[in-house]
């Protein structure tokens, strides 16, 4: 798959794809071999969308979960965050 250079004027940009499906999980990861945002859905096709990044980035402030109403942000948290836990995948083997 090729790599698709997204340059967005500062409203940004939409997926229309994932507009409706609901977000399961949403995780960061900053290594040495790469730097993605990945977005896992609550669905029966276990959907995941993942945004890699070319850029090393460090995050300059704590990131906030924010309600809006009409357009404007009338309440705001800092959104919690904890290392990912990696799970080890069960193999299973067929019968003799």
């Amino acid at each position: 798959m090729r790599n698709k250079t997204v340059r967005a004027k500062a409203e940004g940009v939409e997926y229309p794809t994932l507009k409706g499906k609901t977000v399961k999980q949403v995780r960061f990861s900053n290594d040495e071999e790469f730097c993605a945002i990945v977005i896992e859905f609550d669905d029966n096709d276990n959907t995941l969308v993942s945004f890699r990044l070319k850029a090393n980035i460090a995050l300059s402030m704590e990131p906030e979960l924010s309600i809006t109403k009409g357009g404007n942000i009338i309440n705001w948290k800092i959104l919690k965050a904890r290392p990912v836990v990696r799970r080890a995948r069960r193999v299973l083997h067929a019968a003799p």
